[in-house]
């Protein structure tokens, strides 16, 4: 698809030919229109770009200046297309993520890594920050996705959700606290137990879940200090209290801190990962990053073949 004139372009052929006949059957078409376009060419340009005789057709002076600048039209031309195709299909241009902790521990990695492989020429920028301040941005228009813990909202119809990854609540205990025994740890053991918990306003969605397990359990524990992850397990390390936490956290601590599942009502402790973004992002890389996100968490959650 080139973006220079049909005009131009024959005379790009004609010169590289200087033979009608040829640069005709190159263009597909008769001897005489392609005579008559050249003609018409000269005119616009206002000077004569071929020196004709019955034997030999030459360029003269400004057609050699001409067929220079036209070549370099013809590249750029191309190229332009080409970028443009390749932005369109959103193997460039720039992207913009935006991501809280938990997304880190393990579906952003993998997803990034997936992503720069098949995109490397697209230009990615991450931004780290709390749930709300990402719905911002991204209402604002200032980041493409977010990865965040946040369930869709009916004031928020411009968003589109897709949940990435699901996993499980889990229990952080100090290594040496009497719960270890636990394969398997009833929530109804937690009732009076000392517990790290999440901030209500740096992590609303873990401390709705908390909440949420120890109302439906009927536990009532007692809160000794609320922070964020992974602040929440330096405490359990150093034997503060037990914490609820997603079991992608268990990653973050080594030997000092131990980590059981929880034992309650059914799919209880189920916690969503999401990535949004606006209805009206046209941004085909955000389209590719999304798909390559959840490719990537599917694979990874994917059972491994039975031997």
């Amino acid at each position: 698809m080139p973006l220079i004139s049909r005009a131009l372009r024959a005379f790009v052929v004609v010169a590289e030919e200087l033979h009608f006949g040829n640069a005709a059957a190159r263009l597909n078409i008769s001897q005489p229109p392609l005579s008559q376009l050249i003609r018409q060419f000269e005119a616009q340009v206002g000077a004569e770009l071929f020196v004709r005789s019955t034997r030999s057709v030459k360029l003269t002076r400004a057609g050699e200046v001409l067929l220079q600048h036209a070549r370099r039209l013809q590249a750029e031309g191309d190229a332009a297309v080409h970028a443009a195709r390749r932005a369109g299909s959103g193997d460039a241009g720039r992207l913009t993520v935006g991501f809280v902790s938990t997304a880190a521990y393990q579906v952003l990695p993998p997803a990034l890594s997936r992503y720069r492989a098949e995109y490397p020429d697209v230009e990615l920028a991450l931004e780290h920050a709390l749930t709300g301040e990402l719905a911002d941005k991204l209402a604002a228009g200032t980041i493409d996705l977010a990865i965040f813990r946040r369930l869709p909202r009916a004031e928020e119809p411009d968003f589109v959700y897709e949940r990435v990854h699901r996993e499980k609540m889990i229990l952080a205990l100090p290594a040496d606290h009497p719960l270890n025994r636990y394969e398997r740890v009833p929530m109804a053991r937690l009732d009076g137990q000392d517990v790290v918990g999440f901030q209500r306003e740096a992590s609303f969605y873990f401390h709705s879940v908390q909440t949420r397990l120890f109302r439906d359990h009927n536990v009532r524990p007692h809160i000794v200090y609320e922070s964020v992850l992974p602040t929440l397990l330096s405490m359990v390390e150093c034997g503060m209290g037990v914490a609820l936490v997603p079991e992608s956290a268990a990653t973050l601590r080594g030997t000092g801190v131990q980590y059981r599942p929880l034992s309650g009502r059914a799919n209880a402790f189920d916690v969503d990962l999401y990535c949004a973004r606006r209805a009206d992002n046209l941004n085909p890389t955000a389209q590719a990053f999304a798909r390559v996100l959840r490719e990537s968490t599917r694979d990874a959650t994917r059972e491994p073949p039975a031997r």
